[in-house]
């Protein structure tokens, strides 16, 4: 959840043409969900799993998009 909140705010921040803070935001998020996913997160809640390995892969090319329109990569 905090991963994808995380996306959620650098998305507002994509709008808004700020592509430094929210590349930067992107990067966090992606690195914070990495980690979660290595961690072995929500283990126990088999009904629910609100794991951020789908969220982390899919913000991953969204990453590299904003980069390249910020001018880092």
């Amino acid at each position: 959840m905090i991963t994808m909140g995380i996306g959620l705010c650098a998305g507002v921040l994509y709008w808004l043409a700020y592509y430094k803070l929210a590349f930067w935001l992107l990067i966090y998020a992606t690195i914070y969900g990495g980690l979660g996913v290595l961690r072995g997160d929500n283990q126990v809640r088999w009904a629910y799993r609100g794991d951020s390995g789908p969220i982390t892969a899919a913000l991953i090319p969204v990453t590299w998009h904003i980069g390249v329109l910020a001018g880092y990569l």
